[in-house]
């Protein structure tokens, strides 16, 4: 049979009802009978829309997974961390910080004291983690980079100066200049050998508050005080607190962090430190915060499969679209026999419809996909302006107060999505819905082969 014959065939039956009525099939329109559906366009928008949401999610969860990441590497858990034990005075640490600094990678090496405490500011109370940290961390281009300042200074000064995250300032309901009363344990020198609660008593301290900064993630800013090294060393004691040597890398993603960095780290205040220092002390931030990023591994990989289910049930859906489209051709598939149509000839034709059809929706629900997850802070905004606008509206005509909506509360979320495509998973996703579309037509392109020339003129 001659090639071009049928792909004019096939195009005429991939044209839909338009195509059908230059058919032979038109034949059965003129008797009164059903007419053949319209192709396979609501397949391919099924199709599309079932990848829009797909895409989103790619794009939405890896950018906030990275924007978190990195927030949570630069201003808390740093790229790596070495433990030192609280009895380290800073004359200690001093030696090896000068050796960290020296090793290949590294940019910066400084000592952070961390303790727990209680906030108390006229009526308001407030857990907080108090963080005695150098002025070379606030100035480090990573922390700067996410811990903006919001008002006054970003670096606190002096024995009694506080920078507040600015979730706990509004909890606390401060502002600059204010008083803040930190309540810490004080050791009871009566039990000197013991650290049980019966050993200690409060502790009250009065810090007044230099400046108001934000990392931009509410899980961070609701918990973090931060005080300087001197108050840190009269403030925070063991066993309420703990001590790191927080260090900042040229790459924090490099594959080497782990292996060179580490060992050279490792090698390096093992000399230094003979009597206490361990290996398992020294941890890469992936390490420091794992459960947290198993936990955001874990939700992306459900969502994922919630929407890849989807996939999966439009995909069946141009199975059966399919399906019914070969029941509709019987007459050309008829005519295709009788010009000497091989099986697979056939088979290919409707084949090929299925992942033609599968094509034309991926196209269109990646390309669908792309310009709203690109665009998605704004779509957002809109959307917020939007269900705001009519909720003014609907709350004039009741009487009731307006309360302003937030679609993505900045206690959960972070205040802006930053964008991240990765390339690869937009690959994948294609090709899965490729794979999908073509197995999916294998059935209905076989239940043509089987279509007989006698009982496809018998029907017909």
């Amino acid at each position: 049979m001659n090639l071009n014959a049928a792909l004019f065939i096939a195009r005429r039956a991939m044209g839909g009802r338009k195509s059908a009525e230059n058919s032979i099939t038109a034949q059965k329109r003129r008797n009164g009978l059903r007419p053949p559906a319209s192709g396979l366009g609501g397949a391919i928008v099924a199709i599309g829309v079932s990848i829009v949401p797909l895409i989103l999610v790619l794009v939405v969860s890896d950018g906030m997974i990275e924007g978190i990441t990195r927030r949570y590497i630069e201003t808390k858990s740093h790229h790596l961390q070495v433990s030192v034990p609280m009895a380290f005075g800073d004359k200690i640490v001093e030696k090896g910080i000068p050796a960290l600094e020296s090793l290949f990678g590294i940019s910066q090496a400084y000592l952070e004291r961390i303790g727990t405490a209680v906030a108390v500011s006229g009526q308001q109370s407030h857990a907080v983690v108090l963080r005695a940290l150098p002025q070379e961390f606030f100035e480090d281009p990573g922390t700067m980079l996410y811990l903006k300042r919001i008002a006054g200074e970003s670096i606190p000064r002096g024995g009694r100066g506080m920078v507040l995250g600015s979730a706990l300032a509004q909890a606390l309901k401060v502002d600059l200049g204010e008083l803040v009363t930190i309540i810490t344990p004080l050791k009871d020198g009566s039990n000197p050998g013991e650290y049980s609660g019966y050993g200690y008593a409060p502790r009250l301290s009065i810090f007044r508050v230099t400046g108001i900064v934000s990392a931009g993630y509410r899980d961070l800013d609701a918990l973090w005080a931060f005080i300087s090294p001197e108050a840190g060393n009269s403030l925070l004691s063991y066993p309420s607190s703990s001590a790191v040597i927080g260090i900042k890398v040229n790459d924090p993603y490099d594959n080497t962090l782990g292996n060179e960095i580490r060992g050279a780290i490792v090698q390096a205040l093992e000399s230094l430190y003979p009597d206490w220092f361990e290996e398992n002390y020294v941890r890469t931030w992936p390490e420091v915060e794992q459960s947290l990023y198993a936990n955001f591994g874990t939700t992306k990989t459900m969502l994922l499969f919630i929407m890849a289910i989807i996939l999966l049930v439009a995909a069946i859906n141009l199975g059966s679209a399919l399906s019914t489209f070969v029941a509709e051709r019987s007459m050309d598939i008829a005519v295709l026999r009788s010009m000497g149509a091989s099986d697979r000839m056939i088979g290919g034709i409707f084949a090929g419809a299925g992942l033609l059809a599968g094509a034309a929706g991926t196209v269109l629900g990646v390309g669908v996909g792309l310009i709203l997850a690109l665009n998605i802070n704004g779509l957002i905004g809109v959307a917020e302006w939007a269900v705001n606008i009519a909720d003014s509206f609907s709350s004039k005509l009741s009487g009731r107060p307006t309360l302003p909506l937030k679609l993505l509360d900045p206690g959960y979320y972070l205040e802006s999505i930053p964008l991240s495509l990765d390339l690869g998973s937009v690959v994948m996703v294609i090709a899965s819905s490729l794979v999908l579309s073509a197995a999916v037509s294998l059935i209905p392109s076989r239940k043509a082969v089987r279509m007989s020339v006698q009982d496809l003129i018998r029907k017909s």
